[in-house]
C-alpha cells in the first residue's frame, strides 16, 4: 500500500526540520536516521538544574547533586552529507564503544533509531551497521568539517566570543538579514522568555533584528543549545495559567 499524501509529507517536515538544526534531533518514538560518526566524543559532567543542563562544579557538589554523563558526537547524514551534533547519555555511548569495537565506526554509516516517546525517562536507541562505506566515501565523509564542540559547549564568557563554529561560513559586516532575523524570532518565542534574555546578552542587542551578519550562525547554534536545554526530557514542570 503506497503512502499516503499525509504520511508522506510528514517525513518531508521532518528533514526540512533536520536541515535548520545543528543538532541531530530524534524526538519522538520511531524516528531514525542514517549517519556516519566524526572526529572526537565531547564528554561534559553535567547537573539538570532549573530545567536546563549546568557543568558539575564544586558548588553544585556541596548542594549533594550528583553528575550525570553527556557526550556530544560530531555526525554526517549519509544522504546529504550535513554535519550534525548529536548528544547522548552514557548509555548510548556505552553502546556506541561496543559497537565502534566491532565494527570500527569509520568504516560504516550507522542507523540510529529511538525507541520511546517524547520525554518518556525510559526511552532509549538503537546503533545498528546500515552501509558499509567504501575507501572513497570514507575519504570524503572523514574530510568535512566538523563543528568545534569544545567551542560550542563553552561556558559563556562576558561579552561573548566573537568566533565562528569552525565549519561555518560567515559574512564580514552589516546586520543579519531580515528573513533570518524572523526565523530566530520564531524559534525565540517558542521558548520561555529566559532564552529571548539570554540571546539578547549573549549577543549584545536589543532586538533580534540588530544582530550583526558575522553572528549569524553562532546565534543559530546558541538557539539551538538554548532549544536543548529549556526543552530537555527531564523538565516536567506544571505550566499555571496565569489568566485562568
Amino acid at each position: 500500500m503506497a503512502p499516503s499524501m499525509w504520511q508522506q509529507t510528514e517525513e518531508m517536515a521532518k528533514k526540512h526540520d533536520q536541515g535548520g538544526s545543528l543538532w541531530l534531533k530524534l524526538g519522538n518514538d520511531g524516528d531514525k536516521a542514517v549517519v556516519v560518526f566524526l572526529g572526537e566524543p565531547h564528554p561534559r559532567e553535567v547537573c539538570f538544574v532549573d530545567g536546563k543542563y549546568m557543568p558539575f562544579d564544586e558548588k553544585l557538589k556541596a548542594q549533594g547533586l550528583k553528575p550525570s554523563l553527556r557526550v556530544a558526537l560530531s555526525v554526517a547524514l549519509y544522504d546529504s552529507k550535513e554535519v550534525k551534533v548529536l548528544e547522548q547519555g552514557v548509555m548510548f555511548f556505552k553502546d556506541l564503544v561496543r559497537v565502534r569495537e566491532k565494527y570500527g565506526l569509520e568504516k560504516w554509516a550507522f542507523e540510529i533509531q529511538r525507541h520511546g516517546a517524547a520525554k518518556d525517562p525510559k526511552t532509549t536507541y538503537s546503533i545498528l551497521p546500515e552501509h558499509q562505506l567504501s575507501a572513497e566515501q570514507q575519504k570524503a565523509f572523514h574530510a568535512l568539517p566538523q563543528h568545534d564542540l569544545e567551542k560550542l559547549y563553552a561556558p559563556e564568557s562576558e561579552g561573548g566570543s566573537s568566533a565562528p563554529l569552525g565549519s561555518y561560513d560567515q559574512k564580514s559586516d552589516g546586520t543579519v538579514d531580515p528573513k533570518v532575523a524572523q526565523g530566530i524570532a520564531t524559534q525565540l518565542k517558542a521558548l520561555p522568555r529566559e532564552a529571548v534574555d539570554r540571546f539578547l546578552q549573549k549577543f549584545g542587542v536589543q532586538r533580534i533584528k540588530d544582530l550583526p551578519a558575522a553572528q549569524v550562525e553562532k546565534a543559530r547554534a546558541f538557539v539551538e543549545q538554548l532549544q536543548t536545554e529549556l526543552a530537555a526530557p527531564a523538565a516536567t514542570e506544571t505550566e499555571v495559567d496565569p489568566f485562568a
